[in-house]
């Protein structure tokens, strides 16, 4: 029996494909008065329909497409199909850009994914970042690819102790050891973007190098997530709480100077004529617009956790409760805690 969360209301679906609500991070707030409604959770059954969706992007990449390519050939075909067996909750889905997904997935509230979920998802990204380095210079690319193969074994061994946190006798050190080493692991991640991304504002670039900071942000999320999911665990909501405001902030700052306009033209900067220059931009545009968007919406994601815990502290419900219910529900593919 469902205590904190029920089901999405059908009105509440309605409000959103009318337009009368929108969703902001996990937040349906009113259009009219930016007022929060509730918070929308992901459940176990739509994590697998994702990940079902999603799992064509390893298949495809090793026929030699880039990641964003990737999940913009399935958007239409595998992840809306799956979708539809959920038909109450597709039409809240629908706002959701793919370039969301491929980031940081569905972002709606904590995590709900199991370690074989989150490994295969952090064993995508490293097979990624494999293909992408090959493409790359090979003297500027060996020592970051090292030592970002290295933070990869660190995460791993991070998400196995988060997810037996629970069966665990001492939870409270267990969890904060296992938030602090993934916590470090994020900031030496975020330290190759902010590289990455400098170094490519000086162009000329390639799909490859989007492709890069496409995977380095998504291993970044990936660490917030089992993080937020550690801190649930041990019941440090307002620790959570501020974590994620700092959070959203630095991934602000990670995202801001990026522009799909201007990655398309640093594209086609090689390009020897006007005619060529115009063709590589516009054939750009879309993977640029594709990265960009999924970085300024994982910002919202971030920052709706925040929001999340503040209203959890309010009606004293404890993180180890709270995942307990969302862990517990297998039919439903997402519930909403009402504000």
């Amino acid at each position: 029996m469902m205590i904190f969360l029920r089901s999405v209301p059908p009105e509440l679906v309605d409000g959103i494909t009318s337009g009368l609500y929108k969703v902001t991070g996990s937040v349906v707030r009113e259009v009219s008065s930016g007022r929060g409604v509730g918070f929308l959770q992901e459940t176990h059954a739509v994590q697998y329909v994702l990940n079902n969706a999603l799992s064509g992007v390893g298949s495809t990449l090793r026929n030699g497409f880039s990641p964003l390519s990737a999940v913009a050939l399935i958007q239409n075909q595998q992840i809306k199909s799956r979708l539809a067996e959920v038909q109450s909750s597709l039409a809240v889905l629908q706002h959701l850009q793919i370039g969301t997904l491929a980031v940081s997935g569905l972002g709606l509230g904590v995590s709900v994914a199991g370690f074989a979920m989150m490994l295969k998802r952090l064993k995508g990204i490293e097979a990624q970042l494999g293909t992408i380095t090959a493409k790359l210079d090979r003297v500027t690319t060996d020592r970051r690819s090292d030592d970002i193969r290295s933070i990869f074994a660190d995460i791993g061994t991070q998400l196995d102790i988060v997810d037996t946190l629970s069966a665990r006798s001492n939870k409270v050190n267990s969890g904060e050891a296992a938030e602090h080493a993934l916590a470090t692991s994020s900031g030496r991640l975020e330290a190759h973007f902010q590289q990455k991304s400098d170094a490519i504002q000086e162009g000329p670039i390639t799909s490859a190098d989007m492709d890069m900071l496409w995977s380095l942000a998504a291993a970044i999320r990936l660490c917030h997530e089992a993080g937020f999911r550690a801190l649930y665990s041990i019941d440090e909501l307002e620790a959570a709480r501020q974590l994620a405001q700092r959070r959203a902030q630095r991934f602000l700052s990670l995202s801001q100077t990026l522009t799909p306009d201007a990655l398309a033209r640093l594209c086609a900067q090689s390009a020897s004529d006007s005619a060529s220059y115009f063709e590589a931009r516009e054939l750009a545009l879309p993977q640029a617009d594709t990265l960009v968007q999924g970085l300024r919406d994982s910002v919202a994601s971030i920052s709706s956790q925040s929001e999340l815990a503040q209203n959890l502290i309010e009606k004293q419900i404890s993180g180890p409760a709270y995942l307990e219910e969302i862990t517990d529900d297998v039919d439903e593919p997402l519930l909403i805690l009402p504000t």
